[in-house]
């Protein structure tokens, strides 16, 4: 049978394409088939994966932004717009260029060149194959331009740009070149590539394509490789128009340092909008820039020109200098003069939206071009303007009286300066550094003659409050005032053109500066010191209005403390606003600003109280809504739950009329679902403990859609007792026997209840608790007496919370043997124990744990633990996972350590 019949590909759906893979992998039953069908296997699993979170995340696109009523249709354009820009960056569908690449370099060997490239005919890209014309096989035509210049020793290195300040406008296609050095790990640079002269990767392109970032990698940890760059050079080695074996043995032999030069297109600005909430320090950036004051020569754009450390922008971590501001929520900024600018920012609320265009050239490059430029420091109506163009529109003014200029002026007066709610954002603690000093030059009053640019005079000023001088605070590189080199940063303006500027407002000296007319002449005197008098005595007023205003806005925003029902992980979330904080099940976090919908402001605590990082994690809304859309309609072809479901529902048939009348029990055909260490043996102290899946609170069969696990609201309580210690999952009974043995002042066991008669060598309140009658157990039963209840050969064993209580009260943690129903149990009876889930990575490492047990019993005890984890996730103080049993038991030691204070946090009886 000819395998390559396949028939044509349609538009009716997205997972028609898988399909037809699937099918064609069926039919390559032939042994010279294999490799072939492997390779495919590999794609097949890649492209369910990709394909599941791409529909993910258009289902979110859609329902979150396109069918939101209350948002208007410019808000759905501008949405719309992003996501566009996100997945025109970064494809949702990226990882599906395995079906492409001829090498991954992740130390892995490729396959055959042939086999994986041209896949026997299927066509390059899934994506691209949905077409109406069948599939025809084919190799690529590879064309053949300079195919042996990479065999010269000495390749013209006239061809490779230099590396250095300029090179980022190279070329009429705006090539910007980088190089990047990488430190070669354990499992490689971290990349793979596609290309060649002999493939081409994209059209006739002969170029050496990156195709893939592989998280965790080098190359990913080092965050400057991006996908679709091209390789210019590994190391001393040109990769320009070579083989693609060429390449990759180039990165083979390169050793543990690599050092690529890779080129990129600049392309246009990528358009983002960054949602930014004020905290203590503001919003922590400055502008400059605008009409009539333009900071980057020919554009009027509002420049970012400095991030302040600690502020919302450094928080986020997505605003860079040398970013353009187009617009503050819903008021365009694109054709503003600075003024202007600074006035919208000032009236933004707590919750400030800005949509920026990204600079296309690396901040550093920005800031190296653009050194001088200062932060665009902005106050309130009744404060000193810091920082104000000399071209601004300003009222008019009465011209002051000339005077003639003398040697000195006036020391500073000490000023008084309003708090000013922008003015604490943009400048956040931050100011210029001092003028240095420049002895040589002279200090006497000088003339300086400048002649207006398209950019005006090209400098800022600063100053002129209470007679306290104007002094230039800036001056723009390539402007009038930097190409005559007559004016210094701390010049003090003494007049313009014959008006007196020496004890001139602000107002006064920007409108002289800006009706001087094209010539302009002025008379300056250097005084270094005095500016920098004045910049520190303009900090300290800001200190003081930080350390005044700085906790009532954080005060009026909703905090609270929340323990983590899951493990998050911000560098798998593609939607993250900004900076995320990494936290896992069971971490207590300070959520200090839950005011938004979709995402808080929070941090982590730390087992002996302290506070660490701050970051965005999404919001209880958030989790659970992406979570139902996961569970809702994407499915894919794999093992469905229901069958296991119904089983679950047949046993608890089956031990209904038992569990009716005494809830916390069930009779033994569901023991050994506790996640203990091996199969059940039969004996009673193995079987007296047994799970309660028939628990009205704890059911799974709770109805047909299960609550996510999100957040739990806790709060802070002091406790005078051991907690009692709760280990689930495999290896639970040897780290019980471990503790005891190691720690016997610290750990022992609690003595169960039992019906069962007493046997002679046995001592009632030793080796059991003798009930005389089951009447009397089953109504302690009934009346919540025991945590957790059993029955074995007709009598009921049971652990009760006075015995659990009596241990507890002597300062030792009392070992329980008990399902997870027993957490709960204990915390409604105000013993809040540890319970540790010891979570195994395989059925494999479960069969490394204990060598005796067959693979049936290993694959029992791994489903049995996924099992545990799904019904008590939420119960668990903590989940534990190591590669050997000493190194769990190690890390088991550590959290019951951390868990062992006179503090702990309990849920709050108010729900989130």
């Amino acid at each position: 049978m000819d395998v390559r019949s396949i028939p044509r590909l349609n538009d009716q759906e997205a997972h028609r394409a898988l399909e037809l893979l699937e099918e064609y992998h069926c039919k390559l039953t032939r042994p010279q088939d294999k490799q072939l069908r492997n390779a495919i296997e590999r794609v097949i699993k890649i492209f369910k994966c990709r394909l599941f979170q791409a529909l993910l995340d258009i289902q979110e696109f859609y329902e979150i932004t396109l069918l939101d009523e209350s948002k208007s249709i410019q808000q759905k354009t501008a949405e719309t717009l992003q996501i566009a820009c996100k997945w025109e960056n970064s494809p949702p569908l990226s990882g599906l260029s395995y079906l492409s690449e001829k090498y991954r370099y992740d130390e892995e060997e490729p396959m055959p060149l042939k086999e994986f490239s041209a896949m026997d005919g299927l066509p390059r890209s899934l994506l691209e194959s949905r077409t109406s014309e069948p599939f025809v096989p084919s190799l690529p035509q590879s064309p053949r331009r300079n195919t042996d210049a990479w065999l010269l020793p000495d390749y013209d290195q006239a061809q490779t740009p230099l590396l250095g300040s300029d090179r980022y406008a190279n070329g009429e296609e705006d090539w910007v070149y980088e190089e990047i050095t990488l430190e070669r790990s354990g499992t490689g640079l971290g990349f793979s590539i596609a290309g060649g002269v002999d493939n081409p990767h994209i059209g006739d392109d002969p170029s050496i394509y990156i195709t893939k970032l592989i998280a965790g990698g080098a190359a990913a940890a080092d965050g400057r490789l991006q996908v679709n760059d091209i390789i210019v050079k590994v190391n001393d080695t040109n990769v320009v128009d070579v083989p693609h074996c060429v390449a990759v043995d180039a990165l083979k032999r390169a050793g543990n340092t690599v050092r690529l030069l890779v080129k990129r297109l600049r392309g246009p600005p990528r358009i983002m909008e960054i949602e930014l909430v004020k905290g203590s320090k503001g919003l922590g950036f400055s502008i400059a820039g605008g009409v009539g004051n333009q900071h980057v020569p020919g554009d009027d754009g509002i420049y970012i020109t400095k991030v302040m450390e600690g502020g919302a922008a450094h928080v986020d971590g997505r605003l860079q200098v040398g970013d353009k501001l187009i617009a503050v929520g819903d008021v365009n900024l694109e054709r503003v003069t600075h003024e202007e600018a600074v006035a919208t920012l000032k009236a933004t609320s707590d919750h400030v939206v800005l949509t920026v265009a990204k600079s296309r050239i690396p901040p550093d490059f920005f800031v190296n071009h653009s050194a001088s430029t200062p932060p665009s420091y902005v106050e309130d109506a009744s404060s000193p303007k810091l920082t104000v163009s000399v071209t601004e529109k300003l009222p008019e003014i009465k011209e002051i009286p000339p005077k003639t200029p003398t040697m000195d002026s006036p020391d500073i007066i000490p000023v008084s300066m309003p708090m000013s709610k922008y003015g604490s954002d943009t400048l956040m603690n931050t100011i210029l550094p001092k003028v240095a000093t420049d002895e040589n030059f002279t200090r006497e009053p000088r003339k300086v003659i400048l002649n207006k640019g398209s950019t005006g005079l090209g400098f800022n000023i600063v100053g002129g409050e209470d007679g306290e001088g104007i002094f230039i605070s800036f001056i723009l590189t390539g402007g009038p005032a930097d190409i005559s080199g007559e004016l210094k940063r701390g010049d003090q303006i003494l007049s313009v053109n014959n008006v007196d500027l020496r004890h001139a407002t602000h107002e006064q000296a920007a409108a002289a500066l800006k009706g001087a007319g094209q010539t302009v002449t002025m008379v300056v005197q250097y005084r270094p010191e005095e500016y920098n008098r004045f910049e520190a005595k303009i900090h300290d007023l800001r200190e003081q209005m930080l350390s005044t205003s700085g906790s009532l806005r954080t005060s009026q925003k909703r905090s609270l403390y929340v323990r983590a029902l899951f493990d998050y992980d911000p560098s798998k979330d593609s939607g993250l606003p900004s900076r995320g904080l990494a936290f896992q099940l069971g971490d207590v976090l300070h959520v200090i600003n839950a005011s938004d919908d979709e995402w808080w402001q929070a941090t982590k605590i730390l087992p002996g109280g302290q506070e660490e990082g701050i970051g965005i994690v999404p919001s209880k809304r958030r989790v659970e809504r992406k979570e139902k859309a996961r569970l809702k309609s994407v499915k894919f072809q794999g093992k469905s739950s229901v069958n296991d479901g119904k089983s679950t529902l047949d046993r608890k048939k089956k031990n209904f009329s038992f569990s009716r009348k005494f809830p916390f029990m069930k009779s033994k055909e569901n023991a050994g679902e506790d996640g203990s260490d091996v199969e059940r043996d039969g004996s009673p102290t193995k079987e007296m403990n047994v799970s309660n899946t028939s628990d009205p609170e704890t059911s799974s069969l709770r109805g047909t859609e299960e609550p996510v696990l999100s957040y739990e609201a806790v709060v802070q309580q002091e406790i005078t007792y051991a907690r009692p210690i709760i280990i689930l999952g495999p290896l639970k009974d040897r780290i019980n026997d471990d503790l005891i043995s190691e720690y016997p002042d610290k750990f022992a066991s609690c003595v169960p209840h039992t019906t069962r008669p007493k046997r002679d060598y046995e001592v009632d309140g030793r080796d059991y608790y003798f009930v005389a009658s089951r009447e009397q157990m089953e109504r302690d039963i009934q009346n919540h007496l025991f945590i957790e209840a059993g029955q074995y050969n007709d009598n009921l064993y049971g652990t009760s919370v006075a015995s659990v209580r009596e241990m507890a009260e002597k300062g030792k943690h009392c070992i329980l043997d008990v399902s997870g129903n027993a957490i709960k149990r204990l915390q409604m009876a105000s013993l809040y124990p540890i319970a540790i889930f010891v979570k195994p990575k395989s059925v494999e490492a479960i069969m490394e744990f204990n060598k005796r047990i067959t693979e049936e019993q290993g694959r029992k005890t791994y489903e049995r633990a996924l099992k545990l984890e799904q019904e008590f996730a939420e119960y668990f103080t903590a989940v534990v996972q190591g590669d050997t049993p000493e190194q769990i038991y190690e890390r088991v030691k550590e959290v019951i350590r951390n868990e062992s204070g006179s503090t702990i946090w309990v849920p709050a009886s108010e729900k989130l």
